[in-house]
C-alpha cells in the first residue's frame, strides 16, 4: 500500500471509529464551530499525525529514550564488515593549537528515524557536517555544515505546529568554532526532511571555559525542550520552531527558563572546568543531569528549578541512566577527587546524602589527560530482558576493563570513598575483562548480546543464563526471587587496534559505529 493510500485508509478508519462512538450531531457541531477554533479536519489531521506510522522515531536521541537505556532492536549475528561510510576529517582548536580530527568520537551514537516508508540515520562528525543517510543503500541524502567538529549525538522530535516539511526536527550541538566571538551558535535545529536550518542558539559566555554543546537534548512534551550547554547552563526552550526570533543577528529559539548547573564555590574548585557535557534524563516530573561542576542535579520539570543535588566534587561526563526501578546509575570520572572514580547507584527518592545504594570503584590510570574512572555512561539490560533474567549493568572504564554486574545485589563488602567520607556497599560483579581503555558506552541488544567498543576495536559478547541456587558463586536473583548464573562468551571482534570513542547503535540486528579513522562502519 502506498503512503497516500495508507493515510487515506487511516483517515477513513478513524472517521468510521469516531462516527461509531460520537453522535453525528456532535461531529457536525465540531465542524460548525471551525470559525472559532481549529477546524475539525485540522484536529483530525493532528490526531492522525500522532498515530500515523509514516513517522517512527526509532532511536531518537543518545541512548535511545528519556531514561538513556534503549540502544536499538535486533540480534547481531557477528561483527563482519558489511559496508562503511566515509565521514572525513575537520579542523578544530584546543586553545590556540589547531588539530585535525577524523571520523566521529564521544558520544557519536547515530540516531535512527523512519519517515515515509524509509529508514534513515542521522550522524554528526568531525568534518563539521551533520548528515542524513538512507540505510537501504548507505547513501547520503543531505548534509548541513556547522562551524566546528560535531561530537554529541542528535535528538529528534516532532514539532506538531510546523509545516509538513519541517515537522521532524533535529537538535544537534557542536564545538564552539574558535574563541573571540560574541555569538557562539553551537546548538542548532535542522529540518529532518530538508536539511535546512531552523534556528541557532547562542551558548553564551559564563564562568565555564567552554561554549561547546555535546549534550543530547530532551523533548519534554507540552511544547518544551531541555538542553544543557557546556557553558553550564540548562535551557528550557520552546519546541515550536515557528516562534524563533531574530536576536543577536541570528534566528534563535524562545528561551522559557534557564538553570545554572554549578554553585559559586565550584568556580574556585574547578576553575573554568564547569563544563556540562552529559545528556539529561527524565524520571517522571524530574530531569536528572550530571554536571562538570561535580553535581548530579534533579530539576523539577514544572517549576524549572533544582530540587535535588548530589555532590561528588569530580568532573562528570557520563549521562545519568535511570532503571525501570527508578534508580540512577551514575558514571564518576576521577578528577579533582581522592580515591577512585567508578559507578554509583543512587535512589532519587531519598535525600541526596542518604541516596547511595552502592559504589563500584574502577582502577586509576592516566590516559589522554584522564586519570581513571568512567567517561562514558552505564548500560542497563532493562529493555532487553523479556525472560525475566536478573537485572544487570555494564560499563567500560579508563582502566581498560569491561565490567558486568548486578543492578541490585551487593557483596557485603564496604568500600571507603574519600570524596564522600563514607563507606558504601559494593555490587556483585559477575564478569570483568580487559578490552583496552574506553570512553564509549557499551550496549545491550536483543538476544542477550552485548557490544563494547574502545581504543582496541569492537567486541561482541553472548550472555547465557543458567539456573542456579542461592549461595552459588556469582548467582544473581531476578525480580521473581529466582537465581541465575551468567556466562559471558566473546562471539565476535572487529578491527583490533582501531580507536572507537563513539557509542554503537543496532537496528534490525545490524551494528553501526563511528571510528576515529574517518569512517562509520556497518557490521553484522
Amino acid at each position: 500500500m502506498s503512503l497516500s493510500s495508507r493515510r487515506t485508509f487511516n483517515q477513513r478508519l478513524l472517521q468510521f471509529l469516531l462516527s461509531a462512538v460520537v453522535p453525528p450531531h456532535v461531529l457536525k457541531q465540531c465542524q460548525a464551530e471551525s470559525s472559532n477554533q481549529a477546524s475539525f479536519e485540522t484536529k483530525l489531521n493532528n490526531l492522525l499525525a500522532k498515530i500515523d506510522p509514516e513517522i517512527e522515531l526509532l532511536v531518537p536521541t543518545f541512548l535511545g529514550n528519556d531514561q538513556r537505556r534503549f540502544y536499538g532492536r535486533g540480534v547481531p549475528k557477528g561483527l563482519k564488515l558489511i559496508d562503511k561510510f566515509q565521514l572525513g576529517s575537520g579542523q578544530t582548536f584546543l586553545g590556540r593549537r589547531s588539530q585535525i580530527w577524523s571520523g566521529a568520537g564521544w558520544t557519536g551514537q547515530p540516531t535512527i528515524t523512519k519517515d515515509r516508508g524509509k529508514t534513515y540515520l542521522i550522524i554528526g562528525s568531525f568534518d563539521h557536517n551533520l548528515r542524513k543517510i538512507d540505510l537501504s543503500n548507505n547513501k547520503e541524502v543531505w548534509r548541513y555544515e556547522f562551524d566546528d567538529v560535531i561530537k554529541g549525538s542528535s535528538t529528534i522530535y516532532i514539532d506538531e505546529k510546523a509545516s509538513p516539511e519541517n515537522k521532524i526536527v533535529i537538535l544537534q550541538g557542536s564545538r564552539s568554532g574558535g574563541g573571540g566571538k560574541s555569538v557562539v551558535p553551537s546548538f542548532r535545529a535542522i529540518s529532518f526532511r530538508t536539511g535546512k536550518e531552523l534556528w541557532k542558539l547562542n551558548i553564551r559566555r559564563t564562568p565555564s571555559y567552554s561554549q561547546d554543546n555535546d549534550s543530547s537534548a530532551l523533548y519534554l512534551g507540552d511544547g518544551v525542550l531541555f538542553n544543557a550547554g557546556e557553558n553550564a547552563i540548562g535551557y528550557f526552550l520552546d519546541s515550536s520552531t515557528s516562534k524563533a526570533k531574530n536576536t543577536q543577528g541570528i534566528k534563535q529559539p524562545n528561551i522559557l527558563s534557564e538553570v545554572q548547573l554549578y554553585a559559586a564555590a565550584d568556580i574556585g574548585k574547578h576553575g573554568g572546568n564547569l563544563v556540562a557535557e552529559s545528556s539529561p534524563s527524565r524520571l517522571k516530573d524530574r530531569i536528572f543531569i550530571a554536571a562538570g561542576s561535580g553535581h548530579i542535579y534533579g530539576i523539577n520539570v514544572k517549576n524549572k528549578k533544582i530540587v535535588w543535588d548530589f555532590y561528588t566534587g569530580s568532573d562528570l561526563d557520563g549521562s545519568v541512566v535511570i532503571s525501570k526501578s527508578g534508580k540512577l546509575f551514575c558514571a564518576i570520572e576521577k578528577q579533582y577527587i581522592q580515591g577512585n572514580g567508578g559507578v554509583m547507584k543512587l535512589n532519587p527518592n531519598q535525600e541526596p546524602n542518604a541516596s547511595v545504594e552502592w559504589f563500584l570503584p574502577t582502577g586509576n590510570r592516566r590516559l589522554s589527560g584522564w586519570e581513571g574512572g568512567i567517561i562514558g555512561s552505564v548500560a542497563l539490560n532493562d529493555e532487553y530482558n523479556p525472560d525475566w533474567f536478573p537485572a544487570i549493568f555494564a560499563t567500560n572504564a579508563i582502566d581498560g576493563n569491561l565490567y558486568i554486574g548486578s543492578q541490585g545485589m551487593t557483596t557485603g563488602k564496604k568500600n571507603f570513598v574519600p570524596w564522600r567520607n563514607q563507606s558504601y556497599d559494593t555490587p556483585v560483579i559477575v564478569f570483568k575483562k580487559d578490552i583496552g581503555a574506553s570512553i564509549s558506552t557499551p550496549i545491550f541488544t536483543d538476544g542477550n548480546k552485548l557490544i563494547s567498543a574502545g581504543y582496541n576495536g569492537v567486541y561482541l559478547f553472548t550472555l547465557k543464563w543458567g539456573r542456579a541456587k542461592s549461595g552459588d558463586k556469582n548467582a544473581l536473583k531476578n525480580a521473581k526471587g529466582e537465581f541465575y548464573r551468567l556466562q559471558v562468551k566473546e562471539s565476535g571482534r572487529f578491527k583490533p587496534g582501531l580507536s572507537f570513542e563513539a557509542t554503537p547503535v543496532v537496528w534490525d540486528g545490524i551494528v553501526r559505529i563511528c571510528a576515529r579513522d574517518g569512517w562509520m562502519y556497518t557490521l553484522g
